[in-house]
């Protein structure tokens, strides 16, 4: 595997409390050559964290990364730098993500630079060009700033960033959400180009399953701080087993109005606090399935069927969700 995070914590202390919010409680992850793997799950379940974890923004309280088998955790100085070019991550908002003093010419530059990479000054000017066009911008974007610039082309700007360094991983944090609905078809396009022409392989990080569902060959669901279920894109977003991963797909708009969502695909209640989390699973106190065993003890992934895990008592026990709770 290129890519291997091993059981990541993250903890972080509230100021002027003794409380700790568990970001993360143990996540592994692994991705392939080529892959894309989606990860998805509603606002707070620790998606972004893990992202900086994966590119070491953050350290984890404990577990490992590991990329082409070496561990990203223990690197420093020049050994990390020289491993962060081979994992880049694209922001959710290309906007705070630029500086707003830089023209998009000169943001690509300073990674070139950085990492002295494309030769003398008129190197990385040629090359700043050749990086622009990748991404569709014509070489004139180069001496605008980022106010000039609509939504769609800061994120290509930001991707453009990103690849400066010819990364092998991206991670793809929440990439379109941002954007409006014509723009997000095009920067999607973009991505899947990018990745069979530059063969790239992605970490696609979004709360939204439709845009996860296209891109991606496998798709990890997280909540509160853990992966809640795993396995290949149509096995995890069209025979879910776990009841949250359910919800989520409930809660994508159907093209047909006539045709409504069963009560029991619904997802009850606000996502607990991550400094107070629930005892046992903690998806337990929303989930339309559970059972007394749900409040006791917390569920490790386990495959209930080839290639696909899920951290759920019910659908362990029984190999498939109860009935009631797993109509669409």
């Amino acid at each position: 595997m290129m890519l291997e995070a091993s059981d990541l914590i993250k903890d972080y202390p509230v100021r002027g409390s003794d409380a700790t919010v568990h970001a993360l409680a143990g996540v592994s992850l692994e991705l392939a050559e080529g892959e894309t793997l989606g990860i998805v799950g509603e606002s707070g379940c620790g998606k972004s964290t893990l992202a900086k974890m994966l590119v070491r923004l953050e350290d984890p309280t404990s577990g490992t990364v590991r990329l082409d088998g070496v561990d990203l955790t223990a690197l420093k100085g020049p050994a990390l730098r020289e491993a962060r070019r081979r994992i880049q991550m694209v922001f959710q908002d290309p906007y705070s993500s630029l500086n707003p003093r830089k023209s998009v010419g000169s943001a690509i530059d300073e990674v070139l630079r950085v990492h002295r990479l494309g030769g003398d000054r008129a190197g990385r000017r040629v090359r700043v060009t050749e990086l622009l066009g990748m991404v569709g911008l014509a070489t004139e974007f180069a001496e605008r700033l980022p106010h000039e610039l609509s939504g769609g082309q800061r994120q290509r700007v930001g991707i453009a960033r990103a690849l400066a360094v010819e990364p092998r991983i991206l991670i793809l944090d929440e990439p379109v959400s941002a954007l409006d609905v014509s723009v997000r078809a095009e920067v999607m396009n973009l991505l899947r180009e990018l990745q069979d022409r530059l063969q790239l392989s992605y970490i696609f990080i979004s709360h939204d399953v439709s845009m996860v569902r296209q891109i991606s060959d496998r798709v990890a669901v997280m909540y509160l701080g853990r992966v809640v279920e795993l396995g290949g894109w149509s096995d995890v977003l069209e025979r879910p087993l776990h009841p949250y991963t359910e919800g989520l797909r409930a809660a994508v708009p159907l093209p047909d109005p006539t045709i409504a969502q069963p009560i029991s695909a619904t997802v009850r209640g606000e996502v607990p606090d991550t400094a107070r989390p629930p005892s046992g699973c903690a998806f337990h106190p929303r989930c339309p399935a559970a059972r007394a065993i749900c409040a006791d003890g917390v569920p490790v992934l386990e495959a209930v069927h080839p290639a696909h895990q899920v951290a759920c008592f019910v659908a362990v026990e029984e190999g498939r969700l109860p009935a009631a709770a797993a109509v669409w």
